[in-house]
């Protein structure tokens, strides 16, 4: 008798970071348009009030789009706390709800039960301008607001904060 492994299209997903629609991530925006957009990039944050990249000037932004039924960007969340304390006075972490699947009130039910000390903001236009296609789905800003890079996915909680502390040593 034969036995066949069915594998689901969700279960791939959720192991490889999930794939919204489209290529892999925001490989047609280049560098320069990706520093224009951040620069102009306004996000509200839970109480409607508008945030920009200014508010962070001389930290290392990490900016991570993530929504709330994303697996691999939950994992990542402990390691972007511990980021977070480790470097309170260099980095932050801006977690950036997309709105694709989530509604504003699960973002701030998921804030309300958990104790991370990121900026929680909504930014559907921020996601579509970076032409953001996949979660989770990370971007880096010095400490001046320009681009460093974005990365897709995660490699585990060791090799996310290695990447992480690298650039922001870089940048101290």
């Amino acid at each position: 008798m034969r036995r066949f492994v069915v594998i689901s299209i969700f279960a791939v997903a959720v192991l490889a970071g999930i794939r919204i629609a489209g290529s892999s991530g925001s490989e047609a925006v280049n560098p320069e348009d990706k520093n224009e957009i951040l620069g102009n990039a306004v996000l509200t944050d839970l109480n409607g009030s508008e945030v920009t990249l200014e508010k962070y000037a001389g930290k290392t932004v990490l900016i991570d789009i993530w929504e709330t039924w994303c697996t691999p960007c939950l994992r990542s969340m402990p390691t972007l706390q511990k980021l977070m304390d480790d470097y309170p006075d260099d980095f932050v972490v801006l977690a950036v709800s997309p709105g694709y699947m989530d509604t504003p009130d699960q973002v701030r039910e998921f804030v309300a039960n958990h104790d991370y000390t990121f900026e929680f903001v909504f930014g559907e236009d921020l996601a579509r301008d970076l032409n953001v296609q996949s979660i989770p789905f990370k971007v880096y800003v010095d400490p001046e607001g320009q681009y460093i890079e974005s990365v897709l996915g995660t490699q585990g909680p060791e090799r996310d904060y290695e990447k992480a502390r690298e650039i922001i040593h870089r940048y101290l």
